[in-house]
């Protein structure tokens, strides 16, 4: 399988291999929103829950044909044609005076189901259709996040700092806005796509955030997702109407994360701290290519929140050592970042962080003062908690360590917490 990211990098790098894996949960998940884009795209957008049905069918009909088979070769074609063929069933019976209709048949062609690497990606294509200006911002994200990116409700739950019941019910209104406000699907004109740009860049932020914190399961990380995320700003890069400040420094923030992918997973599978890490295993390719772009970034017109991120990042990556760590400077990024996005989890973070300056009596007593909606259901701030407990030598570690196992989903997580505790 021809990797996208290495295609996009290879302009600022030379020798890059990460192979992305073939394994049936990347291909569903990556197959899911190019499936909706191009069906959307030929039958619009009224039949949009018609065609979610059939996509979901498709892939529950390969799930269980190649669980015993070997996948095709051409999965991606396999998947479109059977989803085809059901939205047609589907709107057959729907309608007992819908005929056959040639011309449609005409234009299903197998050939035209390819990932193009241009702007006219389908998936980037259906998001940037998807931030259409007629419904708000919060609808257009998470129609992205949920069509588009594949995300479950709890991961959009997680993601979104929303409780599971408000995400349902917001994705179903946003649906519904969409289907009655947006005519047909439409990629916006060339001079329309960077009034559209700031939202499609947060839709490929959360994907990556999603993909380097694995919400459940055995998997603490889930590259192809990260790799995908940059693939997609790749694309953006490459044009000129989108190829903008935030974006390159977004990308900056992607590579500086994602370099130490190898180094936050032991060979067993298993969650290493930062402090642990063997720098020798950090990607320090990928660390170059993030200083490229860091340097692209540069504006006059005020650093926005993926500058601030970046630059946090870029101090871990471009430390000699845990020891050498500008506390104090990433101390001071975090009170920028904060006063310009109030967030639960860049406040988390920040704590963290003022604990390594000002002790961890001070960032415990800040921790306490934060409003309850921050921690009802947030295992990190009892993560945290319990992790500046135990250092101050409090008995409560124990009990705050276990409230964070209990509300954490990913089996790997759990196993660090365990151990922490």
């Amino acid at each position: 399988m021809k990797n996208p990211l290495k295609s996009f990098l290879s302009g600022f790098l030379v020798g890059m291999s990460t192979p992305i894996t073939t394994q049936i949960d990347h291909l569903f998940r990556n197959e899911y929103a190019k499936l909706i884009s191009y069906l959307t795209s030929k039958f619009g957008v009224s039949h949009m829950d018609c065609i979610e049905d059939a996509v979901q069918d498709a892939l529950l009909k390969a799930m269980q044909l190649w669980s015993y088979n070997e996948i095709p070769n051409e999965p991606g074609k396999w998947l479109y044609r059977v989803s085809y063929n059901k939205v047609i069933d589907s709107l057959r019976r729907q309608s007992k005076t819908l005929m056959f209709n040639p011309e449609i048949m005409t234009n299903y062609l197998e050939e035209d189901y390819e990932l193009e690497q241009s702007i006219e990606d389908p998936q980037l294509q259906m998001i940037f259709a998807c931030c259409h200006p007629s419904i708000s911002e919060n609808d257009q994200i998470m129609l992205s996040l949920n069509l588009l990116c594949g995300f479950s409700i709890p991961e959009m739950s997680r993601v979104l700092l929303k409780k599971p019941e408000a995400i349902k019910k917001g994705l179903s209104r946003a649906k519904k806005q969409f289907k009655t406000k947006v005519d047909h699907l439409a990629v916006p004109s060339k001079t329309e796509l960077p009034e559209r740009l700031n939202t499609v860049l947060k839709v490929i932020y959360l994907l990556f955030t999603n993909g380097y914190n694995a919400y459940k399961g055995n998997e603490l990380i889930k590259r192809e997702v990260c790799e995908d995320a940059i693939r997609l700003a790749g694309l953006l890069h490459v044009n000129a109407h989108c190829s903008t400040p935030q974006l390159h420094a977004l990308i900056a923030l992607m590579c500086f994360n994602l370099s130490r992918f190898e180094a936050r997973i032991s060979p067993k599978g298993d969650l290493v701290a930062m402090e642990n890490q063997n720098r020798q295993l950090w990607d320090r390719d990928l660390i170059q290519v993030g200083n490229k772009f860091i340097l692209l970034a540069n504006t006059t017109n005020g650093y926005s929140k993926f500058h601030l991120e970046a630059a946090i990042a870029r101090e871990y990556a471009l430390s000699s050592s845990y020891r050498t760590i500008n506390w104090s400077a990433i101390l001071a990024i975090y009170d920028v970042l904060i006063g310009q996005n109030q967030s639960a989890t860049l406040t988390l973070n920040r704590l963290v962080v003022l604990s390594k300056v000002k002790g961890e009596q001070r960032a415990l007593n800040e921790l306490n003062l934060l409003d309850e909606k921050v921690h009802l259901t947030n295992h990190h701030y009892y993560s945290i908690k319990g992790d500046l407990e135990k250092k101050l030598q409090l008995p409560t570690y124990k009990i705050s360590l276990e409230k964070a196992i209990s509300l954490t989903q990913n089996e790997k997580e759990k196993a660090f917490l365990t151990q922490k505790l």
